[in-house]
């Protein structure tokens, strides 16, 4: 995992700095003060230091300096070399140049005014930027757009390694947020009949217990959607189209046919969901419905919902012990597969058997 050294002694300004490299997937330890980025420095490795030049030399003892920032520029320099580059962060960018100027001649790799900026030079581009100049030894990495030769090729589905802030597309490392990550992985699903799920936007803010509106998580996917076409086409020289990986639209989200998603290195392992419940379970044997179909939750759901239980999440919870997010996807599963839907408000709302669901459960002893 990509680890950054965040030097900033204001905590509002830090707190910024944390949550934008969080968005890229990296991991973070931040100091207010050259004494405490030393420590830090000598006991952990990074990748890379986003380092504020006016710090005190001690917390709470010391006046801020901008001196203080430029001794540790060239402590950090003398120690890494390239290696681990250096990103300086400052207010004095547009009325001091200089000041920045001085700062890459000393070593550093790259600068960002503040305020930063939300287009153009951004902390996080400027960030991805550096990174993607330097190799692991602090040689220049040409990219594999240059080592190409001949027109971008068009993507052709394949393989995606899904990771806790990251994915891997050909072999092409793209950042994403929690959320996306828990977006994917939930659409990785399959029915029984080999199909992708599909989820509308409610359905995931439901499933994924999201604080955020259906614009979240189209946002999300948006977000998503331009980092992997920018990123694809500067390493891979491979263009890719709007919809080639998540489809939208019709019945929501879902993986397009040609794409396979792993969870890190190890195969997904397929969830079963009916395909089509009533043609499933009415025009079926009995004998055919087992585990393979529904598992014990889900059944145990089907049945509290025949009693006339005004069925909830806790509900769920609370007999199996299980958390909310797991509850949610069962019942989340139960809903895409039209037998059972969700009435009243998000607050006070219960789910309840559809004509299907209660079709299916007159024709299977496995929920009788």
């Amino acid at each position: 995992m990509t680890r950054a050294l965040i030097v900033e002694d204001d905590p509002r300004i830090q707190e910024c700095v944390k949550d934008i490299v969080d968005s890229l997937g990296h991991e973070y330890a931040g100091a207010s003060s050259q004494d405490e980025a030393r420590e830090l420095v000598g006991s952990q490795e990074f990748e890379y230091v986003l380092l504020d030049l006016e710090i005190p030399v001690q917390c709470g003892r010391n006046a801020a300096r901008i001196q203080n920032g430029m001794n540790l520029l060239s402590e950090l320099v003398d120690r890494f070399g390239k290696r681990v580059p250096v990103i300086i962060t400052t207010g004095h960018g547009t009325n001091g140049p200089d000041i920045c100027r001085e700062c890459m001649k000393a070593g550093a790799a790259d600068y960002v005014v503040k305020p930063f900026p939300s287009t153009g030079r951004t902390l996080d581009r400027t960030i991805l930027e550096v990174l993607g100049d330097l190799g692991p030894t602090g040689s220049k990495r040409t990219s594999r757009k240059r080592r190409m030769t001949g027109p971008p090729q068009p993507f052709a589905g394949g393989t995606i390694f899904l990771f806790s802030r990251r994915v891997e597309i050909h072999d092409v490392e793209i950042p994403i947020s929690p959320l996306m990550h828990d977006i994917l992985e939930t659409l990785s699903e399959r029915r029984q009949n080999g199909q992708y799920v599909a989820y509308a936007g409610a359905d995931l803010i439901e499933l994924l217990d999201a604080n955020c509106g259906q614009n979240g998580i189209a946002s999300q996917v948006l977000e998503f959607r331009k980092r992997v076409e920018e990123r694809l086409l500067c390493e891979a020289n491979i263009t890719i189209q709007r919809k080639d990986i998540i489809e939208s639209g019709g019945p929501g989200y879902r993986f397009k046919d040609w794409i396979t998603l792993e969870i890190g290195k190890k195969s997904r392992s397929v969830v079963s969901v009916p395909a089509n419940p009533s043609s499933n379970f009415v025009n079926s044997r009995p004998e055919d419905h087992g585990p393979k179909s529904l598992n014990e939750r889900q059944t145990w759901i089907l049945r509290q919902l025949k009693r006339g239980v005004h069925l909830q999440v806790r509900h769920v919870t609370d007999h199996f012990s299980c958390s909310p997010t797991t509850a949610k996807r069962d019942l989340a599963f139960l809903k895409s597969s039209a037998v059972v839907r969700f009435c009243g408000s998000a607050r006070t709302g219960h789910y309840r058997l559809t004509t299907r669901g209660n079709a299916m459960f007159a024709q299977s002893e496995e929920i009788r």
